[in-house]
């Protein structure tokens, strides 16, 4: 498979682009430490007013014909279109990124804040989640607006402040902008933008990017197991540590059935004219009569199995007794679900509840069913699809889902077309160590890249 950066074009377009004064500014953003937490009261909210100042300085032109208003540390930027006929779109992101692990300051090559701008890349914690698409956004419609584009379509720039852990300012946009009445032609946010071997589909030779139009459901299951302990020489009635190991390992070994979705057979029909190796190559002739054959094949699939299954994962168990001769009393464990889109919460706590009997007390933390899926015959597709092989050769795009989660579900409530893109496309392993990790960074042909789609889709749709 060739490198990620083989398949860019038109690398020419937008020629007085300034990817260099755009990596700046990208640079200055990341040095403003806007961490999220779920509890609030560690959040530095100086840091994100240091941020919306950089947004408000570096941006004149969309601060001279947008319309800001904030919600928390939240900043909704509406660009007034000349034809109110037409349904605007919203392009989003956050502003919030992830703590960088204690102790691990050091490992980094370049400062986790430091933006720095050195070996061709952009460094720092949220150079690739996700600071790069909020400036990217924000460069291409000031780059629109510069050039004097006339916007006919309004278009609304979103960017929360908590998608990393509570998502509460998407969900105020959101139910602001519902409020006054809003539909949107299109929202996009973050999400697929990888490429991968087609050869996971069977379709050999050729190379595959997952434009994503729903999520997963999300659910993290607390059991509990009381006892009142004592010494171990009688665990006549067994332990709490024993209750509680037993219902991990019922509920990680009874699944879910898997199935699969419209959007799975979706992605399979637009990729049928590239699957040429066998058992594929057959099952996609006639996706309805081999679909669990198809299913089969997914689930067989370490690549593919999580887009058709609601998945298992246990994360957290309390610390047990503090003598090896002493029974713990109360413990508890955390599981980690992903729900596919024909599972319900009420279904799997349901489900689990019966695996684990009288013993274990099951509850959620917190949970969400897996959201709506959104059209893949609008506009809205259309348009990505096309800009995106604009600037990207030889690559198929697919509608598909995310395995993890966004805060665009929030905008289902004024939008049937939710699409999850970034057009950053990184090597995978600069995107696997780096999103969340150590020495997080971005190259710089990859932010130009994105930014020069983002302006090709804004005049595709706007102008």
């Amino acid at each position: 498979m060739k490198t990620v950066y083989e398949t860019y074009q038109n690398e020419m377009m937008y020629p007085d682009l300034d990817i260099h004064q755009a990596c700046r500014r990208l640079s200055q953003a990341i040095q403003c430490r806007t961490t999220s937490y779920v509890d609030v009261s560690k959040v530095d909210d100086a840091q994100f007013k240091r941020l919306h100042d950089v947004i408000r300085t570096s941006f004149p032109q969309v601060m001279h014909h947008g319309e800001v208003s904030m919600h928390g540390n939240s900043m909704l930027i509406k660009l007034t279109g000349s034809d109110q006929t037409l349904k605007p779109i919203l392009l989003m992101s956050h502003l919030d990124v992830v703590p960088v692990v204690k102790g691990t300051e050091k490992d980094w090559t370049y400062g986790p804040y430091s933006g720095a701008i050195a070996d061709g890349m952009i460094w720092g914690r949220g150079a690739l989640d996700i600071k790069n698409m909020v400036f990217a956004i924000l460069e291409a419609v000031e780059y629109c607006l510069t050039h004097a584009m006339n916007l006919k379509r309004t278009i609304y720039c979103a960017f929360g402040e908590d998608e990393e852990t509570c998502n509460t300012g998407s969900a105020r946009m959101a139910a602001y902008l519902k409020k006054q009445g809003v539909q949107l032609e299109f929202v996009l946010d973050e999400g697929g933008g990888e490429i991968i071997d087609g050869d996971v589909y069977g379709a050999k030779g050729s190379l595959v990017s997952s434009i994503c139009l729903s999520e997963k459901g999300y659910a993290d299951l607390l059991l509990e197991a009381k006892s009142v302990g004592g010494h171990s020489s009688n665990p006549v009635h067994g332990t709490s540590l024993g209750h509680l190991a037993k219902a991990i390992t019922a509920i990680a070994e009874h699944p879910l059935p898997a199935r699969l979705s419209e959007l799975n057979k979706a992605a399979l029909r637009t990729l049928a004219p590239k699957i040429n190796q066998e058992p594929m190559k057959t099952y996609v002739s006639s996706i309805e009569a081999h679909e669990n054959a198809i299913l089969d094949y997914y689930l067989n699939s370490e690549e593919l199995y999580n887009q058709v299954s609601t998945t298992i994962a246990p994360t957290m168990i309390c610390e047990g007794a503090q003598a090896g001769n002493v029974m713990p009393q109360n413990m508890w464990a955390v599981i980690n679900f992903r729900l596919a889109c024909h599972d319900s919460i009420d279904t799997l706590l349901e489900a689990c509840s019966k695996l684990v009997g009288d013993e274990i007390k099951c509850s959620y933390i917190q949970a969400n069913d897996a959201s709506a899926i959104s059209r893949y015959d609008s506009y809205g597709y259309q348009k990505l699809t096309e800009t995106l092989q604009t600037f990207f050769g030889g690559v198929s795009f697919i509608p598909n889902l995310v395995t993890g989660s966004t805060d665009a579900r929030n905008y289902e409530c004024i939008c049937d077309t939710v699409l999850r893109y970034g057009p950053f496309i990184e090597e995978a392993e600069i995107v696997s160590k780096g999103v969340h990790g150590t020495n997080e960074r971005i190259s710089i042909r990859a932010y130009a890249q994105g930014i020069r789609s983002l302006i090709h889709l804004i005049q595709q749709t706007c102008k």
